[in-house]
């Protein structure tokens, strides 16, 4: 297990064989989550693939339709 320790702003730099073992580079995303242990977890993830669920999905596209609507009611007065 490598040490790592937190720094100013909270930051921390993960040490280069972690970085390379899972390909991290420069401007990728990490999701942070703690375990039910209490451990910190980070996952690579790609900002392109986290997509809505259906649920999500159909949430934006009621307020998207709500305010198209009271839009259009604004212009119509």
């Amino acid at each position: 297990m490598t040490l790592v320790r937190l720094r100013r702003a909270a930051q921390i730099t993960l040490p280069q064989e972690i970085r390379d073992a899972v390909r991290l580079k420069e401007g990728d995303y990490l999701e942070a989550a703690v375990t039910e242990s209490g451990a910190i977890m980070l996952q690579p993830v790609k900002i392109a693939q986290r997509e809505p669920t259906p649920a999500q999905e159909a949430d934006i596209l009621n307020v998207v339709n709500t305010e198209r609507r009271a839009y259009a009611a604004e212009r119509r007065r």
